[in-house]
């Protein structure tokens, strides 16, 4: 009888330890990040003007770059180890823009992804912002119209997709200084579905009001440069635009300008000193899964470019990057 009340015994005080060791335990840690899936750390990326797309929904981060006549994307889940997802847009021989590819701005809006990026075709066509849509976040993308949205005589670039407090879609975009000498950013209202504008463009700054500026030489032409418009609002609720143009060192920097009525219609002002001292630019702001902002930009401005991913906090009212 003794060997029968043993055996029970011994199992249950088995059973009582493995109990009591799982529970001192520590909770389960989340699944690590199967880094063979993204095999590329972010120092091996080259490329100009990256873009981050934050998707809330599977919490993995998207990188645009152009890639003529093409446009390439990057997943990742921690910002430093990418998978390449090939590109996302080919333009078919019918599509309206033949050069540039530049600066695809990736943007979810009411149920479709959307791109914003600048093209031309030059002598024919002036160069302009368009727009492509698709249904999944890695594409396809297509054109969501044959033609720019950006006014058609003129010179435009790098559109960005900005929704105001009233829920109304408006491109913020540059008119190029080689046309307009001193560069000029606009906002124009777009139509819910995106395919056209509404109204006159509102000129929002020019390049040389900002005291950090210094004017580039192109062939017989002298003038500032604006590029890469991106707007945000401050924790503070401030509207506030980053932006890209030359130093007076001559690099590629990235200014701010503020709204002084938190509004679209300004006016805006140039805060005095630029963003960064490292020969990089065309910049955007985003909010990581884990609640700190990001800036990304490119730098330096020559071969070759690399994406920068860092951390930005607020300060005295405005951003600055750690």
């Amino acid at each position: 009888m003794k060997k029968l009340y043993f055996i029970p015994a011994v199992l249950c005080l088995l059973l009582a330890f493995c109990f009591c060791s799982n529970k001192a335990g520590d909770s389960p840690k989340p699944e690590p990040i199967e880094m063979e899936h993204y095999p590329i750390p972010i120092e091996q990326i080259q490329g100009r003007d990256p873009f981050v797309y934050a998707d809330e929904e599977s919490k993995t981060y998207y990188l645009t770059f152009r890639n003529n006549p093409h446009f390439k994307m990057y997943s990742s889940k921690d910002l430093k180890n990418w998978k390449d997802e090939g590109n996302v847009f080919t333009a078919n021989a019918d599509f309206w823009g033949k050069q540039d590819f530049w600066a695809p701005d990736l943007y979810r809006y009411e149920d479709k992804y959307y791109i914003f990026a600048t093209f031309s075709a030059l002598p024919s066509v002036n160069r302009g912002t368009s727009i492509l849509v698709a249904n999944e976040v890695t594409g396809p993308y297509k054109p969501l119209v044959n033609h720019a949205v950006t006014p058609s005589e003129w010179m435009s670039l790098d559109g960005s997709l900005f929704i105001d407090d009233e829920d109304k879609p408006w491109i913020i975009f540059c008119k190029e200084w080689l046309q307009a000498i001193d560069g000029e950013i606009y906002a124009q209202q777009l139509t819910a579905d995106l395919k056209e504008t509404e109204g006159e463009p509102l000129l929002l700054l020019n390049a040389s009001a900002a005291p950090w500026t210094n004017p580039i030489q192109s062939g017989d032409i002298t003038g500032y440069v604006t590029d890469a418009p991106f707007l945000y609002k401050t924790d503070d609720g401030k509207l506030q635009m980053i932006w890209s143009s030359f130093d007076k060192n001559g690099k590629y920097a990235i200014g701010i300008a503020e709204s002084e009525s938190g509004t679209l219609a300004g006016p805006w002002k140039h805060l005095s000193e630029q963003l960064n001292n490292d020969d990089g630019g065309h910049a955007m702001i985003f909010t990581g899964f884990d609640g700190n902002k990001y800036i990304s930009y490119h730098t330096p401005n020559g071969y070759p470019e690399k994406p920068k991913i860092t951390r930005i906090k607020e300060a005295n009212g405005t951003i600055v990057i750690l």
